[in-house]
């Protein structure tokens, strides 16, 4: 009788194992190393058991101890598969590579976009499994900056032809009215601001400078206040800054982080109303480095489709982002979708500028084309000897403080203010000499001729007309 039951037993046990090992190949766990460094080297910061690599982390870090930029992770799993032809499946930013049956041989990578960037794009590669046995699989993903996700799968192509439906994560930004900006020449928003201005969004990178020319590199604060009209629904929330920042939206503290720091991002959901929204962010710099970049976004929103605009073709001209974080849209206006994004100091060949007044242009992101606004880029002609935007003629504010434009007209936001009596560089004009394009400290907007006086004898006619 024992006999049998042995027999029994081990029928089971076969059964259980021919039942069991395919469903691994559904659902394999995976061993995690997150590494401090883009590069998997040195110990892991952590190492962790991960159910699947289905992973959007936005801005984030992927777990405590390790940075929100520049890490990378290495993925690991045994998995019995059965013979036929398997799909793998992977969808990453920034870069990612998938090993099948690591340590073989063939010691080539399945899937590799570490060389090939493929951000944003679902990239499958086939592999035949001659022999129903156990693989290694191995992952590897590196992240650079801003966003990061990762997702990898496969199927057996017999069972699932189709594979998971992946699509890439966007978190669309929200970007809505201006924000009224003041800045304090102390660290605790005490006393009145020395300066008031009006700013697309509070993220900046100052570095080891200052804002304004009256605000000190070190222990100062800032805060900004707007009214965002919203749909209702689920925000995601989150504020990368160096030292710290509070955030109130409708009057209530959602970040409380203001102390010294360093890179920290704070991220927090919310569920906001449909309509006008208040927010207010405050923001302080003890010494060091001095940044804050602040995103709303609805996580899972679906990306508009782009708008065809038609833009004239200046050619041979540079776009030198100044903003420290730059949207490209669709078209030429702060309402299009956004397309893509550029950070300061990087240069882009010019493609278009629009009709009205010039203060948008279309410009080539690595061959994806949109628009930036006029007041957050130095536009220069390649082949001049003169630096870019450079004339030599200065105006000066006269006789009162005098609102520096994002573009041409009265029509258009404030972005600074030119003080009374202080002067800026005159880097374009309009046809009528009506409107000086000027660089203060770095801004670059547009004045009233009325009220920014031009230096005495200044050669109009070597002024570039530029809106």
């Amino acid at each position: 009788m024992w006999r049998k039951g042995l027999i029994v037993a081990v029928v089971l046990g076969l059964l259980s194992v021919l039942v069991t090992q395919p469903a691994l190949a559904q659902n394999p766990t995976w061993t995690g190393e997150y590494y401090n460094n883009p590069t998997l080297q040195g110990t892991p910061a952590v190492t962790r058991t991960d159910a699947n690599i289905a992973f959007n982390w936005g801005i984030s870090a992927p777990v405590n101890g390790v940075n929100a930029d520049g890490f990378s992770v290495r993925w690991a799993t045994d998995v019995f598969l059965n013979a036929g032809t398997y799909r793998f499946y992977a969808l990453a930013d920034d870069k990612v590579r998938v090993w099948f049956d690591f340590g073989s041989p063939t010691g080539a990578p399945t899937i590799d976009t570490f060389d090939h960037p493929a951000v944003g794009q679902t990239v499958t590669a086939d592999v035949t499994v001659a022999t129903s046995d156990t693989y290694h699989i191995q992952v590897d993903y590196q992240e650079i900056t801003d966003n990061a996700y990762a997702f990898v799968s496969f199927a057996n192509l017999a069972t699932n032809p189709t594979g998971p439906n992946f699509a890439a994560p966007v978190n669309l930004p929200i970007t809505g009215g201006p924000w009224t900006a003041q800045y304090y020449s102390n660290n605790s928003l005490s006393g009145d601001p020395v300066a008031i201005l009006s700013e697309s969004s509070p993220s900046h990178n100052w570095g080891s400078g200052s804002p304004l020319p009256s605000v000190p590199s070190d222990n100062f604060s800032a805060r900004w206040t707007s009214v965002q009209t919203l749909t209702g629904g689920n925000y995601l929330l989150q504020v990368r800054v160096d030292d710290g920042v509070r955030v109130f939206i409708n009057g209530v503290l959602v970040i409380n982080q203001f102390s010294g720091a360093t890179g920290q991002t704070h991220s927090v959901n919310l569920t906001l109303p449909t309509g006008q929204n208040t927010f207010q962010v405050e923001y302080v710099e003890f010494g060091g480095d001095a940044y804050i970049d602040f995103q709303l976004s609805q996580p899972g929103a679906p990306t508009p489709a782009p708008q065809a605009t038609q833009a004239q073709q200046p050619t041979g001209t540079t776009a030198t982002v100044t903003a420290f974080r730059l949207n490209v849209r669709a078209a030429p206006n702060a309402t299009a979708p956004i397309l893509t994004r550029v950070n300061q100091f990087e240069q882009y060949p010019v493609l278009g500028r629009n009709d009205s007044a010039g203060v948008w242009y279309q410009i080539n992101v690595g061959g994806q084309i949109g628009w930036v606004s006029g007041g957050f880029v130095n536009i220069a002609t390649t082949g001049t000897s003169a630096p870019p935007n450079q004339t030599g003629i200065i105006v000066t504010a006269t006789p009162y403080t005098v609102n520096i434009r994002s573009g041409a007209g009265t029509q258009h936001g404030r972005v600074a203010r030119l003080p009374a009596g202080q002067t800026a560089q005159v880097v374009g004009r309009t046809a009528n000499n009506t409107w000086w394009q000027v660089n203060y400290n770095g801004i670059v907007g547009w004045v009233a001729a009325e009220y920014a006086i031009i230096q005495q004898g200044a050669n109009l006619n070597s002024i570039p007309v530029t809106g």
